[in-house]
């Protein structure tokens, strides 16, 4: 399939030329095709790199839900940890970089909302701030070279005694 000719030869240009080197041209070239064809699936290169990254780097999964929201907070910053790794591989654009973190914090910070429901605990008296502080805490040590932090650490010191502080204050309102 073309499609995957496509997205095989740009992920081969990206692995060996970083975002910065790769191009339309080059990736037509190496998929057998012209830039037009790509054009007309991916009107850049932002979106073809996009497109090969969901396929290639390990998305942010959707970890089996136990019902514990310390473990389900800790499977979802996991899956955040993992996708990031997948990142490293490959020298990205820091404005492409500042969109894939956008996505995945945004869809870590849906799920995290729905194991925070599934606690019985309503996630709009945590607010949005609070569910998404343990992913940018991860994504913020992960993109300064810091020391990988202590996932355990950061939901059982910030996060949980958060949300057990807001909703305790929402039950009494």
């Amino acid at each position: 399939m073309l499609e995957e000719a496509i997205l095989d030869a740009a992920w081969a240009e990206l692995v060996a030329t970083g975002y910065g080197g790769l191009t339309m041209a080059s990736v037509a070239a190496k998929a057998g095709t012209s830039k037009a064809v790509l054009y007309r699936r991916w009107p850049g290169k932002e979106d073809l790199v996009v497109a090969v990254l969901e396929r290639r780097v390990p998305r942010l999964g959707r970890p089996a839900r136990t019902g514990d929201l310390r473990a389900d907070t800790l499977a979802i910053l996991q899956s955040v940890a993992a996708g990031h790794r997948g990142l490293l591989a490959v020298g990205l654009d820091p404005g492409l970089t500042a969109v894939l973190r956008r996505r995945t914090a945004d869809e870590a910070t849906a799920q995290l909302a729905e194991v925070v429901a599934a606690a019985g605990i309503d996630p709009a008296a945590i607010g949005p701030r609070i569910l998404r502080l343990p992913i940018v805490v991860l994504q913020h040590a992960l993109l300064d070279g810091s020391a990988f932090p202590d996932m355990a650490e950061t939901v059982d010191e910030i996060f949980l005694p958060l949300v057990h502080l807001r909703d305790g204050v929402s039950q009494t309102r």
